[in-house]
């Protein structure tokens, strides 16, 4: 074990020592355990997090595959900007 030091309010105090002795534990084994929990919840909720990440690169990597544009082609931005235009003439309005 490990000796720390650590400074708690005096309400904090007063909880712990009357929940350590509610339990039937010293206060140093609920601090223990106090903090054993915090711990497994946030490494519980890093390892959610990493796996939808990873979830949502495979499918992200998949939609890609799935979309490929066909060998050769070739963007053309003022082709697609005169599409565009033409879509949003007045004329071409009904």
């Amino acid at each position: 074990m490990v000796r720390k030091q650590l400074y708690i309010t005096e309400q904090q105090d007063r909880a712990l020592k009357r929940q350590a002795k509610a339990l039937g534990v010293s206060e140093a084994e609920l601090v223990r355990q106090a903090l054993d929990e915090m711990l497994r919840e946030v490494l519980g909720a890093r390892a959610h997090r990493r796996e939808a990440l990873t979830r949502l690169l495979d499918n992200t990597r998949r939609l890609a595959e799935q979309h490929r544009l066909p060998a050769g082609y070739r963007f053309d931005r003022d082709a697609l900007y005169a599409e565009r235009e033409d879509r949003w003439q007045p004329s071409a309005r009904r």
